[in-house]
């Protein structure tokens, strides 16, 4: 494998660029530590880097794994609570999760769920769940449904709602959806 150039090792690192992880490691002389080139840890000063093409190396090397970005496990660094917390949200789309549900259900504690969210998903567990639940009401408006009895169906406790959720999500009204189906007929 071709040795990445250090410029661009040094440019995807500062922007965390996930294309590059795997295909060098980021190591920290003054830490220990080795990280994947997309790490949301701080940035360490360039003098105290050292780019190397492999985990084995990086091990041989004397570094250890990163517990922020789980280098050692890349490409699975997601922990195993995760598959299984997308799974239940993504298959429960006729109801709203409570937090304590998604917690008891992942068996981790729903502050680390959070946070997790928030650092790989740039939202929330309840706001991802949210828009999953809104994009299964657009698609059951787009067949035909009218979209009152599908914001029930969809986990929303009253139509305003559905409707204020709909307009943010999508910048136009579920009965706006509705029209342009009926104005394509």
């Amino acid at each position: 494998m071709k040795q990445l150039a250090y410029d661009k090792m040094v440019v995807a690192m500062l922007t965390d660029d996930t294309d590059y992880d795997g295909k060098f490691y980021v190591c920290v002389k003054t830490t220990g530590i080795y990280c994947i080139p997309s790490c949301k840890a701080k940035t360490p000063m360039l003098k105290n880097v050292v780019f190397l093409p492999s985990k084995k190396k990086a091990i041989a090397a004397g570094f250890r794994g990163c517990k922020r970005c789980r280098s050692e496990f890349y490409p699975d660094v997601h922990p195993k609570w995760w598959a299984k917390a997308l799974e239940v949200m993504k298959k429960d789309l006729t109801r709203k999760i409570s937090e304590k549900e998604l917690a008891g259900i992942s068996n981790v504690d729903i502050s680390t769920i959070r946070r997790y969210f928030k650092t790989y998903m740039e939202t929330t567990p309840m706001a991802f769940h949210r828009k999953l639940r809104l994009e299964y009401a657009r698609i059951l408006i787009e067949q035909g449904n009218d979209y009152l009895s599908t914001a029930y169906e969809c986990g929303f406790e009253s139509a305003s709602g559905f409707r204020d959720a709909f307009i943010k999500q999508y910048g136009y009204t579920p009965g706006k959806l509705n029209g342009n189906r009926k104005d394509r007929l």
